[in-house]
């Protein structure tokens, strides 16, 4: 009788855990605020049962509450960190991170796409005007950024427009661009190697990256410095050249050791590729 009922407990605990990592993952895919209504809906749980599940999540900081809904809390945030920090690679992929920051003095970042949103991998250095770095495994807005035009050259086009909705092409002031005009980006970057994405911070900033590839010619991920814009206008060849050189070091290292959570991402943008 008592191994029956503590068999009982443990589905029940297993249940409740499964609960509770679908509400995580459920607001990870929206990268967004979700209010507890709209969280019901999502997950096909009992309202009562996101309500309690969520109170606990708030408690111990893997949920934080705005003025919209809830988001992942900062002890999401730490988890994910600490997957990217146990890998072999990111240790290393961190010591160019900081060669080329302090070889430029620019702020330097690893960025990926997952699930069609800019991800800021891994970063280092600082900028002379005392910007802060970005923050390790924010998620951004993929479309203005110089690391959407680098990273989705080789994805098929007509798989973008679906994934991406007309009102988030815009450029970093917020201004619809067209198609035509984004894929010129595109192209333009793959040709001379380099994308150069200008306007950040009402124009005082502007980003250079460059894609970093895998021995089977696979863009897995861009790298990119943040320079003030008047620095990149006189002297776009001293920060190119050094930023080509760490994305070859980069592609080097993924080479003998791999980057699980850079080749996740890529199947999932290249699902035809994959199968």
């Amino acid at each position: 009788m008592s191994s029956d009922n503590d068999e009982k407990k443990g589905t029940h605990r297993a249940k409740g855990t499964d609960r509770v990592l679908d509400i995580l993952e459920c607001l990870a895919m929206q990268n967004r605020p979700v209010g507890r209504s709209e969280l019901t809906g999502l997950t096909g749980m009992p309202r009562s049962t996101v309500y309690a599940l969520t109170d606990l999540l708030l408690h111990r900081n893997w949920l934080e509450e705005t003025e919209r809904g809830l988001q992942l809390g900062p002890q999401a945030g730490f988890v994910s960190n600490g997957y990217l920090h146990q890998n072999g690679f990111e240790r290393l992929a961190r010591d160019v991170l900081a060669e080329l920051s302090a070889r430029t003095g620019t702020l330097t970042e690893i960025d990926v796409v997952e699930d069609w949103v800019h991800v800021v991998a891994l970063s280092e250095g600082r900028m002379a005007q005392g910007y802060l770095r970005p923050i390790e495994g924010a998620r951004l807005p993929l479309m203005p950024t110089a690391a959407a035009r680098v990273i989705l050259a080789d994805v098929p086009r007509d798989v973008i427009r679906r994934k991406i909705a007309d009102e988030e092409l815009v450029d970093v002031s917020g201004r619809r661009i067209s198609w035509e005009g984004f894929f010129e980006d595109v192209d333009r970057g793959r040709l001379q190697g380099y994308v150069t994405v200008t306007g950040w911070l009402g124009g005082t900033v502007s980003t250079l990256a460059c894609p970093v590839v895998d021995g089977q010619g696979r863009i897995l991920a861009s790298l990119c410095m943040i320079i003030p814009t008047e620095e990149i206008r006189r002297n776009l060849h001293s920060y190119l050249v050094p930023l080509q050189e760490a994305g070859q070091k980069l592609g080097n290292i993924i080479n003998r050791m791999s980057w699980p959570y850079a080749d996740l991402n890529w199947h999932k943008l290249h699902p035809a590729r994959s199968a």
